[in-house]
């Protein structure tokens, strides 16, 4: 892959996930793969990216009073602890087991987007539910380098938040627990910092702009929608490739 290959992709796919909340690497990853990226660096050049697309949507959604800061911060905390965690398992065991568990991870995450539910008040949350939203966000975000943002936006969603809730309080979350595995990474010497860079750059535009459309111009529906479709499309390029 060439830079301008590696900044397009990484643009489009930055922007759409954004959309919904959720880090580009559920994406990003599979493509880098298609395209001949080495399982391990395209997960830690996904990570990366996440980090830097999701700061930016994160700002965006700071500076406009969007973040519920109450149900992000156990996430957050959660997901720091068991972030790395993820990642050095990962890199002991069989990369074709990890990509079937890739491939699982984006039907399951599918599945639930498009989970109907109903939202739930403020005042009836607890904080055991986002505690353990983190630690499992946290552990598949270093295991498979996906950010962690395609468990922690389907977990809220199916348990009752508003889409545009969790589209604001997934980004703040998933920069916190993508950088976190990322060094976990960067530490096993799993990075190609050319890919990375080259892909980190247009990401930090995608997601501030995918944040500032979701919040102006779209719907819940139309956030679920176009996440859960992404997600199923992925699902069955991956089971072609692992299974």
């Amino acid at each position: 892959m060439n830079i301008l290959e590696i900044s397009t992709v990484t643009f489009l796919a930055s922007f759409i996930f954004a959309l919904g909340g959720v880090g580009a690497a559920v994406v990003l990853i599979p493509v880098l793969i298609f395209l001949g990226v080495p399982f391990p660096a395209a997960r830690s050049a996904g990570l990366f990216t996440n980090f830097i697309s999701m700061s930016s949507a994160a700002y965006h959604n700071i500076k406009e009073g969007l973040v519920d800061f109450r149900l992000a911060a156990p996430i957050v905390i959660a997901s720091i602890v068991t972030s790395p965690l993820g990642a050095l398992i990962s890199s002991m065991i069989s990369q074709k087991v990890v990509g079937i568990a890739f491939t699982l991870f984006l039907f399951f995450a599918g599945i639930m987007v498009y989970t109907p539910q109903k939202e739930i008040a403020d005042e009836k949350t607890s904080i055991i539910y986002p505690i353990i939203v983190g630690s499992i966000s946290g552990f598949v975000s270093g295991f498979l380098g996906v950010g962690g943002g395609g468990v922690i936006s389907p977990m809220l969603i199916i348990a009752g938040y508003s889409p545009k809730r969790v589209s604001s309080v997934t980004p703040f979350a998933v920069l916190f627990s993508s950088f976190t595995g990322f060094l976990a990474y960067w530490r096993l010497g799993n990075v190609d910092w050319f890919l990375t860079v080259s892909a980190a750059i247009p990401a930090a535009f995608a997601g501030y702009l995918g944040a500032y459309v979701t919040h102006r111009y779209l719907k819940p529906g139309h956030v679920k929608w176009v996440l859960g479709t992404i997600f199923f499309v992925l699902g069955i390029k991956f089971l072609f490739k692992f299974v």
